[in-house]
């Protein structure tokens, strides 16, 4: 499929979005505006994208154990394949139709959000639980200064790598973000690495395609350049995506493709088979890669590009529909946020538990544990949210696409430049996006 392809299927796919959710300009809001401590509905639907067995697993029980545990909201829940996820969520937003309980990524609940398909539920949590919540859980969440949903989990990014491969080479093993190799130095490994034998030693899962990965995992390569995607004030991303340091930046990619390092990874396979000895990946991937490996895995920092390193956030959430009464639906999630039900739910996600506290306390993510660089991530302030505004859904297909065209050998400059100009004039056309105005509480 040739690039020009790709983008306009992008751009249709965008399209698409935009006319289900609003028309241009500022939408019609008549939303609720959370809980008031009563709860006047007695039955809730909820939405969950069926994805991974075992996390199915997890939902279908707490939604069982919710419903056995009180007599005053009964939850039934729906399954809906997670290839047809998406355009389902966006068919029941345009009808009217969303399931009370909304299970949603984190990037796209702004969308939702400002189209009136949400409410907000800051006012539904309680202290103890919020002061609890990592700072990302609660940043990725929050728009227009309200929080809008709240995950389970969190994800984290970095790098997974054979300890005997950087030994042989004698690179330096880096355990603290503090200490994540500068790009030069990254770049002088993977060189090393060929020499000694692994002439593609570098996975990015490019076999992950064309989707939401590429903005997951290449922004941090901008953010960690010392520069951003869109202006604070989300107006424009013209002196940001398209600046030197975010060329520079997506160039090194660029190289590591056109010279050679980047194992193509068609099969899945090139980390577990030994072809690539460096795997830029999530935390998903622990498990399969440390039943390979063993004591032979190391779980590192992304590299840093000039302003110290950082690592996506940002995984799937819960959020409430306008027309629900917020006080039933929030019994649910809470419920899935206890103790016990984030324990489960990290063991079937194989993801940081949303709870600082419960995260701290778990084997793999706790002090010492092998995964523990992705918590510290997530808690220091490594991580950068993707941009949490209404536009995201043109800023992700744009930056994909932007991406996909650097990989094939497009002018680096050229690609973000055309990015900027789609971007920013979706940002026009809905007049900038203007916040809900949610009525007083």
């Amino acid at each position: 499929m040739s690039c020009l392809i790709v983008r306009r299927l992008s751009l249709l796919l965008l399209v698409v979005f935009t006319l289900t959710i609003s028309a241009c300009g500022e939408p019609e809001i008549d939303v609720a505006v959370g809980c008031d401590g009563e709860i006047t509905q007695d039955e809730i639907t909820i939405w969950w994208h069926e994805g991974a067995e075992a996390e199915i697993r997890a939902v279908e029980e707490f939604v069982e154990e919710f419903n056995a545990a009180q007599d005053e909201v009964t939850a039934t829940l729906t399954l809906v394949p997670e290839a047809d996820y998406d355009e389902a969520l966006r068919g029941a937003a345009a009808a009217g139709d969303l399931p009370d309980v909304v299970d949603t990524d984190a990037s796209y609940a702004y969308t939702y959000a400002w189209a009136g398909d949400l409410q907000p539920i800051d006012d539904c949590i309680p202290d103890d639980l919020m002061d609890d919540l990592l700072p990302s859980i609660i940043e990725q969440s929050t728009y227009a200064d309200r929080m809008w949903a709240v995950g389970m989990f969190d994800s984290g990014l970095g790098m997974y790598a054979y300890r005997p491969a950087l030994e042989e080479i004698g690179a330096s093993i880096p355990t603290h973000p503090d200490e994540a190799w500068p790009v030069e130095e990254f770049n002088q490994i993977l060189a090393d690495l060929r020499a000694a034998g692994w002439q593609q030693p570098l996975d990015v899962k490019k076999n992950y395609g064309l989707g939401e990965y590429y903005s997951y995992l290449y922004m941090p390569f901008v953010w960690s350049a010392g520069t951003d995607v869109i202006a604070d004030d989300f107006s424009t991303t013209d002196g940001y995506l398209n600046t030197d340091e975010a060329v520079a930046a997506l160039t090194h990619l660029q190289n590591w493709q056109l010279d050679g390092y980047i194992d193509e990874n068609e099969d899945d396979a090139a980390f577990v088979e030994g072809r690539a000895v460096v795997s830029m990946v999530g935390h998903w991937e622990y498990v399969r890669y440390s039943e390979t490996f063993g004591d032979d895995l190391v779980v590192l920092p992304l590299p840093d590009f000039g302003e110290g390193t950082r690592s996506g956030q940002g995984s799937w959430q819960w959020a409430i529909s306008s027309g629900t009464d917020a006080d039933a639906a929030w019994a649910f999630i809470e419920f899935t946020l206890q103790p016990e039900q984030q324990e489960r739910m990290s063991e079937a996600s194989g993801a940081l538990p949303a709870r600082s506290s419960i995260a701290e306390g778990t084997e793999r993510f706790g002090p010492g544990g092998d995964l523990e660089l992705f918590r510290i991530q997530l808690e220091e302030g490594y991580t950068v949210p993707r941009p949490p505004h209404p536009a995201y859904a043109t800023i992700s297909s744009e930056f994909n696409a932007a991406v996909h065209d650097i990989f094939d050998g497009a002018d680096v400059r050229e690609a973000l430049e055309g990015a900027v100009r789609e971007i920013d004039a979706d940002i026009e056309a809905n007049e900038g996006y203007p916040p809900p105005e949610l009525p007083v509480e």
